[in-house]
């Protein structure tokens, strides 16, 4: 359990960086509305971009490492810890301020952690039959096609938060796959929908972070993704790996739970306050 714990802890620190890189070369980009397809083809000239996608792509694998064996909430609810690291980091390179409500919700979440992690126990989780995994892929292609909508309103903080919703939800699809998925040999990744919901949902989801990041505040931004894909996750883990609590903990599973969800929807209204954009700090000044 320790390996997967500290699997969590490190994906968590990757991920957070990566938000905050990505940030910064998207916000080199101009800002369009509707979906922007030359904005991949653009962020694939810059180094800033690809070291956020290998970052992005070490977190991934440390997840997966972790959702072998730990219940899909406690993974989702630990990759949420990203938002500290991505709050301190904006801090840091982009010039962004922190007030005190933001710090003590951060607080709220680590505690919340804490919590978390003290009422479960590893275990495998349930594989799910071909028709769940057919639903995952589904799920990926009506997310997209929201996005198409969502995306074509004037770039604003409030429709940058709804990209960045619908990119928790894309991951949130990841992530059930990955928990879900059965063997890990070729053949049978080939053959199984779960496992074509893996890069669909990855894919979909930088897209939709990378629109969101050109329109809202990064902490803002963070915290939405987190937030739903921490919750959609969690139940997503419950109704179809089989996800619970150790027996007698399921009140501090709970607790924790709502502390870290909490602490995150906090920090994305705080972070929402400001501008859709922070003024531009030391990495984002270098061309």
């Amino acid at each position: 359990m320790t390996t997967a714990l500290l699997s969590v802890a490190a994906a968590a620190l990757c991920s957070g960086a990566a938000t905050v890189l990505q940030a910064v070369a998207a916000r080199r980009q101009p800002v369009r509305a509707g979906i922007d397809v030359g904005l991949v083809l653009r962020l694939a000239r810059s180094g800033t971009y690809w070291l956020a996608m290998l970052l992005v792509a070490a977190g991934f694998l440390l997840s997966f490492v972790a959702l072998r064996t730990l219940p899909l909430f406690l993974v989702q609810a630990g990759r949420a810890s990203s938002l500290a690291v991505a709050a301190v980091l904006s801090v840091l390179v982009l010039g962004a301020r922190l007030r005190r409500g933001e710090v003590a919700a951060l607080a709220v979440v680590a505690a919340g952690l804490v919590a978390l992690a003290a009422s479960v126990v590893p275990h495998p989780a349930s594989h799910v039959r071909s028709g769940a995994g057919w639903w995952l892929v589904a799920s990926v292609v009506v997310l997209a096609a929201a996005a198409g909508v969502a995306a074509r309103s004037r770039p604003s903080t409030g429709s940058g938060l709804v990209l960045a919703g619908l990119a928790g939800l894309a991951f949130a699809v990841l992530a059930v796959a990955a928990r879900t998925v059965g063997g890990l040999g070729l053949e049978g990744l080939v053959r199984e929908p779960a496992a074509w919901a893996i890069p669909a949902g990855g894919a979909l989801g930088l897209a939709l972070g990378a629109l969101a990041l050109q329109r809202a505040p990064v902490v803002g931004v963070t915290a939405a993704m987190v937030g739903v894909e921490t919750c959609v996750g969690a139940l997503l883990g419950m109704l179809l790996a089989g996800d619970r609590p150790e027996p007698g903990s399921a009140v501090l599973c709970v607790v924790g739970f709502v502390a870290v969800l909490g602490g995150v929807l906090a920090v994305a209204r705080f972070g929402s306050v400001e501008g859709a954009t922070s003024p531009a700090g030391p990495l984002e000044r270098v061309a």
